[in-house]
């Protein structure tokens, strides 16, 4: 049976269906079952995380709306068929004997990340522990160890932080899945390490288009050959100006109609397909076009470094420039000039202008890097 375990208790009132808008600002997880259980019921639910953003007009039997992040741009809606949205779940999770599993909320509720992880919950017949929107990540590990936590999803930010913020303390996990952000090879490995027994994947999804792919092979990227294999009717393609193009049968009312570009540039590395960055990302410093996201995966590749976050800057004569927010491993000794020896290994056009070491770098509700 279904539990939800939180700052507050779960009441039948709460989980009653009903129609309409779901506030999801004020209810938190909550709402959003309430909303899940509402479009099953066939009635539909609006699920919003911005209150400011207007709702959409329309609604339709047993569907749900949720809103994008707003990282590249302001909030949309998609619509989604609540079946379409169940369809990728998988209930037979393994916890290692036979208890059922516990899932630990990272993601916004609202969010396409966060109903995932409570469908996931909710259909399997487990236990969801949903934290306050506003818990910090150390409030998260802490959570996590309290209530013997069995299945994680967060993006690679939230994992790094993570991972510091536990320490020391054992959480034998039998799920790691990372989805949001394009993981690094670098945090891919440390995971493994730190939960050898737990299954590894990472998952590609937008709001926009739903669930894409989910890769299990320990590896950044995703195979070559998918770009030629249809992926059980999902089809993936590469533009001119190489972002991933994906065509879903089981995508948003507005994204079902054709092939949709996803902005997310890739490189076609040996037999991989690497992501770079967001094509509104890209800055010309010098005449050369440079993705931060590639810069900060160079960056988070030392190993001094715990988190990196690079932003541009305009500049009259190279046109841009890169500044790098770097937070620091907490290891005796001074660093720094180990880090800068690394980022000079750069080529000069991605070499980030300034350094800022600082103490934490602001993440948004999606658990992704701040990107003011």
């Amino acid at each position: 049976m279904f539990e939800l375990i939180g700052r507050t208790t779960l009441d039948a009132e709460a989980l009653k269906p009903r129609a309409g808008l779901i506030d999801v600002a004020e209810e938190g997880s909550r709402g959003v079952v309430g909303g899940l259980l509402a479009a099953e019921a066939g009635d539909s639910a609006v699920l919003r995380r911005d209150m400011t953003v207007t709702p959409p007009p329309e609604t339709a039997p047993g569907t749900i709306w949720l809103q994008s992040s707003g990282t590249t741009g302001a909030p949309k809606w998609s619509r989604y068929a609540l079946a379409d949205l169940k369809a990728k779940i998988k209930t037979g999770i393994k916890t290692g004997g036979g208890e059922r599993a516990r899932w630990l909320l990272t993601f916004h509720p609202a969010s396409f990340a966060g109903v995932q992880v409570i469908l996931s919950a909710m259909m399997g017949g487990h236990a969801l522990v949903a934290p306050r929107i506003d818990a910090t990540v150390a409030d998260m590990a802490r959570a996590a160890v309290k209530t013997g936590v069995t299945h994680i999803s967060g993006t690679p930010t939230f994992w790094r932080a993570f991972l510091m913020a536990l320490g020391d303390e054992t959480l034998p996990l039998r799920g790691v899945t990372l989805g949001g952000e394009a993981p690094d090879q670098g945090i891919l490995d440390a995971l493994k390490t730190r939960f050898p027994d737990a299954a590894l994947r990472h998952i590609y999804a937008t709001t926009e288009v739903g669930a894409v792919f989910s890769v299990t092979d320990g590896r950044a990227g995703f195979p070559r050959n998918w770009l030629y294999e249809p992926l059980n009717g999902l089809k993936l393609t590469l533009s001119e100006r190489d972002t991933l193009r994906v065509e879903n049968p089981r995508a948003s009312a507005q994204a079902r109609t054709g092939i949709w570009d996803t902005g997310d540039v890739v490189e076609l590395v040996g037999d991989r397909v690497l992501f770079r960055g967001r094509a509104d990302s890209m800055v010309n410093v010098g005449g050369v076009k440079v993705f931060p996201e590639a810069v900060e995966a160079h960056i988070l590749a030392s190993p001094w470094v715990q988190e990196a976050r690079v932003t541009s800057k305009a500049n009259p004569i190279t046109g841009a420039i890169l500044i790098a927010d770097i937070v620091l491993k907490p290891l005796p000794g001074d660093h720094e000039s180990e880090i800068r020896a690394h980022i000079a290994e750069l080529p000069r056009a991605q070499r980030p202008a300034s350094l800022h070491f600082v103490k934490t770098i602001a993440t948004g509700a999606t658990g992704k890097k701040v990107r003011a």
